[in-house]
């Protein structure tokens, strides 16, 4: 009995050993032409490359030096990637810390009961508000000094300058703008004291 061939053992199949060889003979020109093309087109171009070079060598360095700025920022990271990461923790640390300690704090407050409202402000009524601003306005016209029982003023009313009864009328006229820039500061007339 004849052995035949297994397939496994490494005999090429006979239909993939035509089609190897029937592709060598069609593709081997093609290539050979292809490679010899390739050698002329490239010994073309480095004849032309020099030239070329030279007019384009403006365009490269500019292009060089764009290229430099747009990494420049990222390079500058990269040198204080330390400083970003130190910075970094810290804040995460900061912000744990802050949550915790507010959230700790929160807990005190309710265990020793420090966190009662005392309650809300009372609700003026109208009437109120009305009279505590006729009491504000009362005290505002009230006279900032007042003549002591030693004063020239209080023991002789007759003696009163002219100049000083026209400077108090003139305040009484203004009742509305009576603040401390408009009003008006009296000197002492010279006295035998």
């Amino acid at each position: 009995m004849g052995e035949q061939p297994d397939e496994g053992t490494g005999q090429m199949n006979i239909y993939l050993a035509i089609t190897i060889t029937v592709l060598w003979y069609i593709c081997y020109p093609i290539a050979y032409v292809a490679y010899y093309a390739a050698l002329a087109i490239l010994f073309a171009l480095r004849f032309l490359y020099r030239p070329l070079a030279f007019l384009l060598q403006p365009l490269i360095y500019l292009g060089r030096f764009l290229l430099a700025c747009l990494i420049a920022p990222f390079e500058l990271l990269g040198r204080f990637e330390t400083v970003y990461i130190y910075l970094g923790i810290a804040a995460l640390v900061g912000i744990v810390l802050g949550l915790v300690q507010r959230y700790l704090s929160g807990l005190l407050f309710k265990l020793l009961r420090l966190d009662t409202k005392s309650g809300a402000p009372p609700v003026r009524t109208a009437k109120e508000y009305r009279e505590a601003k006729r009491r504000e306005q009362a005290k505002a016209e009230a006279p900032l000094i007042t003549a002591g029982p030693l004063s020239p003023i209080a023991s002789s009313p007759t003696q009163l300058s002219p100049s000083y009864l026209s400077t108090s009328e003139s305040t009484r006229k203004f009742k509305r703008s009576r603040g401390v820039l408009n009003q008006t500061i009296m000197e002492e007339m010279e006295s035998d004291y």
